[in-house]
């Protein structure tokens, strides 16, 4: 194992690579990237022809080939299939879990130093959940790190779509006519995703077939 500067376009992307990231998290990272460099080494193997394989940091690679970086600093093994394979899955899971109380007092924090919109546009919480998080402790801890829990339990995934302002106000004022018949759910802790697939059940005409977006008993 050795520590080498590898230039970036002879690193390849693991097809066999089963982590993923939605567009939404890679601008993220690419913007992290952009913003504090590559904080974290690329983990790949010779291939012998001259390119590398990334184990760990596909997604960073894709962010560097984006900001078209030449150079990349990457940790070089040698390994078979197998254990290449091993590895990354082994890299890919071995992480630890956050003390919420030190994430909520770390998040607050920084938004004392920088605007929600540049840590919104960094971190994969919504405002809602950020706020929710930064509000840890402050209040009813019991209530804001059940409704944390949640969002995080449910895995919600980001959508996102592209208005013009006319449009957004249309789309704005139905959400908020929906609000009053959607509420938090064990399935959906976020109301307003409640609300918009109420509206969208409501043009296909299925009514509300799974109750999501209906209080739970």
């Amino acid at each position: 194992m050795q520590m080498v500067e590898l230039p970036v376009e002879q690193l390849r992307e693991a097809c066999w690579n089963p982590n993923q990231m939605d567009p939404a998290m890679l601008a993220r990272l690419r913007r992290s990237v952009e913003r504090f460099g590559l904080v974290q080494n690329l983990v790949a193997r010779p291939l012998g022809d001259g390119t590398y394989e990334v184990l760990s940091g596909n997604q960073r690679l894709r962010a560097l080939q984006e900001l078209r970086h030449q150079k990349a600093l990457c940790v070089v093994v040698d390994l078979d299939d197998a254990r290449a394979r091993l590895l990354a899955q082994a890299l890919n899971h071995l992480h630890g879990e956050d003390d919420l109380g030190l994430r909520a007092e770390l998040v607050r924090t920084v938004l004392e130093h920088l605007p929600q919109a540049e840590v919104l546009a960094l971190l994969p919480e919504s405002a809602e959940g950020l706020r929710d998080l930064a509000s840890l402790g402050q209040e009813t801890i019991a209530a804001h790190l059940q409704a944390w829990q949640e969002a995080q339990a449910a895995r919600l995934r980001h959508f996102q779509v592209q208005l013009t302002s006319g449009q957004l106000e249309v789309v704005e004022e139905a959400l908020e006519q929906a609000l009053a018949g959607a509420t938090r759910t064990e399935e959906n802790p976020n109301r307003r995703g409640n609300a918009l697939y109420e509206l969208c059940l409501g043009y296909l005409g299925r009514g509300s077939g799974n109750g999501v977006g209906k209080e739970s008993p």
